[in-house]
């Protein structure tokens, strides 16, 4: 059955709450007050949100005790071939302490340069584009820019770093956008010039599930065409802020109803 606005509106209420952050990945950059020290706490938990909630939380909670609560400083001095011992061992699902090593390495580049990761996305981005496609391409070829090897050596890291150009649904990075841009209280509005509209869902196989089952979509992979499709089709419930909706998806999908 497809819910109708009142309802989807009635999940959003429930579920977009602060209790909500205290189980959730975004309850990491959520610890800071310094701009920088937020975006990079919430581009890596992103990037490290897949698989179980608590080895999510277990694996976030380790490497936020690495950052001893400073992880902008952190990624700005760290230095790939001295620190790179100190995650030696490191494995999380698919990724190893390579992929962890390269994603530092870069997101530190990134923060030197821009002083943000606002500033450095703000350079890709353009207002009139009708979503955050572009920008966000044009942001993770940025960030791979800073890669010390090619795409053969350097490869894993474009699994953890994926970009729309290749069709990718880019869920994790459309999660650290959402965090960045949507307001509180579960995310965080510190990048004030980019609107809510021009969010995508981010979309993985739990949505994609829920979203076909609300007749949001008929497409059946998960990609980043599904994942503007699905968005285009929440924009008719809420044109302003159609990615609040995804609170509701998750609502749907912990209440057993889907």
């Amino acid at each position: 059955m497809i819910p109708n606005k009142e309802e989807l509106n009635k999940l959003v209420e429930k579920y977009e709450v602060p209790v909500f952050i205290e189980k959730d990945p975004v309850q990491f950059p959520h610890k800071y007050i310094k701009q920088a020290d937020i975006e990079v706490s919430g581009l890596i938990s992103a990037c490290f949100a897949y698989g179980s909630r608590p080895k999510i939380i277990e694996t976030l909670t380790y490497l936020h005790e690495v950052f001893n609560g400073n992880p902008s400083e952190f990624v700005l001095n760290f230095d790939i071939d001295r620190d790179a011992e100190i995650f030696k061992g490191f494995i999380y699902r698919y990724d190893t302490e390579k992929e962890l090593v390269l994603l530092l390495h870069i997101i530190g580049k990134a923060l030197k340069d821009f002083g943000t990761l606002e500033k450095a996305f703000l350079q890709g981005y353009n207002p009139d584009d009708k979503n955050l496609k572009q920008s966000l391409t044009n942001f993770v070829n940025l960030l791979r820019s800073y890669l010390p090897c090619d795409e053969i050596t350097c490869g894993s890291l474009f699994r953890l770093l994926p970009s729309p150009e290749k069709g990718s649904a880019c869920k994790r990075l459309n999660l650290f956008l959402k965090w960045m841009i949507r307001k509180p209280p579960v995310d965080l509005h510190i990048w004030k010039n980019i609107p809510a509209s021009k969010l995508i869902i981010p979309l993985d196989t739990h949505v994609g599930r829920i979203s076909r089952k609300w007749k949001l979509t008929e497409r059946k992979s998960d990609d980043w065409k599904t994942a503007e499709e699905i968005t285009e089709k929440l924009k008719e419930f809420d044109a302003i802020d159609p990615v609040k909706y995804d609170f509701a998806i998750f609502g749907q999908g912990i209440s057993g109803l889907a």
